[in-house]
């Protein structure tokens, strides 16, 4: 959830995680975060509807672990199964060319 401050132009402050309602920001003060979005087209039970959470980094991860688990769990017996306990097997994770590939980081 962002924080915003009141006033002629509204601008945030804070990202406050939606999972641990934590803030965000890191040691320098600057919000680190992750978003999950959805928006829900014709034929959804939920059409029209947008969805956005903020995630702190430690509940992005765990978010993300917890939907490769459950994927892993239907498929744990076939082939593929263990494919998908590899980091780069589920999301898509990459470095941008701002952060030099995480030289940065």
């Amino acid at each position: 959830m962002k924080v915003a401050q009141a006033g002629e132009h509204e601008m945030a402050i804070d990202v406050v995680c939606d999972v641990c309602c934590m803030s965000t920001r890191n040691g320098e003060g600057e919000p680190q975060y992750g978003t999950m979005h959805a928006s829900w087209g014709k034929g959804s039970a939920h059409c029209g509807e947008e969805h956005e959470l903020h995630l702190c980094e430690r509940c992005f991860f765990s978010q993300v672990a917890e939907m490769k688990r459950a994927r892993w769990l239907a498929v744990m017996f076939d082939e593929e199964g263990d494919a998908i306990l590899v980091d780069d097997a589920y999301g898509r994770a990459t470095k941008s060319a701002k952060e030099g590939g995480g030289e940065h980081c």
